[in-house]
């Protein structure tokens, strides 16, 4: 919301559906900045049916937790870096609209996760959920328990349960593998691990639970970049498949953006 690019092609997206005879509603927020205050709504009591965002992969996940109805198609207008889940750039977002309308789009359904520490329920995860140290100096102890079975006890900074979107995120950075969305698996992925456990590929029908053994500070629960809890010595975190799913707009196959926009700029940053 900083980035007056951003807002004047929010301006433009919206001029371009309100011509075209669709209801519009923006964020309050944004609704404030572009000075439409009558078009502002509280995202979480409206049922749409389709969604824009106009930023990166951040805006996306925070539209998506915001979304009344979680499987409302998402078309998302990339003006942040790299755009991994977002599909078009600012100069074809209207292009895009209307081939929206025409029909002429495939929807990605992307599982999510749901997580809870006892009774205490946190929002669900369309990339990961991460039990991260409460203190950068101090290592974690953790058992990990797939389908309450023990499979691992080992040190590391944290622990990544990562869904198919969030294969391509801090999981890949952390070493895990990437999974094609259509793929019902969720990754178990180790950060900075002292053992030689380093990342695992479970059933999305799985249910994986972390429980934190050491230290006594505790460790925070972050869901999608946002923290949502702690995490105290002998509690156990449960992540599990969630019943919603998210739903993008896409023009291009999966392999093709990880070409173009994960794979293609390695090479690019690597050759600077």
């Amino acid at each position: 919301m900083d980035r007056e690019e951003a807002l004047k092609r929010t301006n433009q997206i919206c001029d371009h559906l309100l011509k075209r005879g669709f209801e519009v509603f923006l964020e309050k927020e944004v609704s404030e900045l572009l000075s439409l205050p009558q078009l502002g709504c509280d995202m979480r009591e409206v049922e749409l049916d389709l969604a824009v965002t106009v930023g990166g992969d951040g805006t996306i996940l925070r539209a998506s937790s915001m979304l009344k109805k979680p499987e409302t198609p998402l078309l998302a207008v990339n003006m942040g870096m790299r755009g991994f889940l977002t599909e078009v750039g600012p100069d074809d977002a209207l292009k895009a609209i209307d081939r929206i309308v025409t029909g002429d789009y495939a929807l990605e359904r992307c599982s999510k996760l749901s997580s809870r520490i006892g009774e205490n329920s946190f929002q669900d995860a369309l990339n990961e959920v991460l039990i991260a140290s409460s203190l950068p100096s101090k290592m974690l102890r953790l058992r990990i328990y797939i389908d309450g079975t023990e499979v691992f006890d080992f040190q590391a900074d944290g622990i990544i349960v990562a869904a198919p979107t969030g294969s391509t995120a801090y999981s890949l950075s952390a070493g895990g593998s990437i999974l094609a969305p259509s793929v019902e698996a969720m990754i178990v992925t180790a950060v900075c691990p002292l053992s030689l456990f380093r990342s695992m590929v479970v059933p999305l029908t799985s249910v994986v639970e972390v429980e934190l053994m050491k230290p006594e500070i505790g460790a925070l629960v972050v869901v999608d970049g946002m923290t949502q809890g702690k995490l105290g010595s002998g509690d156990r975190i449960t992540v599990w498949r969630s019943r919603h799913e998210a739903a993008f707009i896409r023009f291009q196959s999966f392999y093709s953006r990880l070409k173009n926009r994960l794979l293609l700029s390695y090479r690019e940053d690597r050759n600077e």
